[in-house]
């Protein structure tokens, strides 16, 4: 797939605007719509230009895949080439996977909203470092930088699947 950064005609870069992506991309996809050609070569490359507007979308509004796509264009370690993580990441998660298995067998609500929001705000740090780690690339990724990103991703990772597997 081709760079969703230069889909939207953006800079790469990790904070957006999600009201100007969202317009770029409505512009975007009913100027590409399949239904707006006749000839049935133009609706084929109309309907993979259709499909390349709405993967580059759903890259550039998930923060985490679209930080994953900056740090990788970047330069930076794609997360199959670098799986670090936090040093007490591992020990604080199966820590907390048991206190979430024992709500659920418990369907002790109060703890699962606490573990719930718990996560929530762990997802919200990640991110913030994140979006600090990319504010500070302005002239090119150093190489301390990007690890320091990646391994911010793969603990996001680990949270928000935790988020995932979590009774409504």
């Amino acid at each position: 797939m081709p760079d969703p950064f230069q889909t939207f005609d953006l800079g790469p870069r990790f904070d957006l605007d999600e009201a100007d992506l969202h317009a770029r991309f409505i512009r975007a996809s009913q100027a590409s719509h399949p239904d707006r050609h006749t000839d049935p070569v133009d609706q084929a490359q109309a309907a993979e230009h259709a499909a390349e507007i709405n993967h580059a979308f759903a890259v550039l509004s998930d923060p985490e895949r679209r930080a994953d796509a900056l740090l990788t264009l970047l330069g930076g370690p794609a997360k199959d080439q670098d799986k670090s993580l936090p040093p007490d990441l591992l020990m604080d998660m199966m820590e907390t996977r048991e206190r979430l298995e024992e709500a659920i067998a418990k369907d002790n609500r109060a703890e699962l909203d606490k573990l719930r929001a718990w996560a929530h705000d762990q997802r919200g740090a990640h991110l913030k470092r994140i979006a600090d780690l990319f504010a500070e690339t302005r002239d090119g990724l150093p190489a301390d930088t990007a690890k320091a990103i990646r391994i911010e991703l793969n603990a996001l990772r680990y949270i928000q699947r935790m988020l995932e597997q979590m009774p409504g």
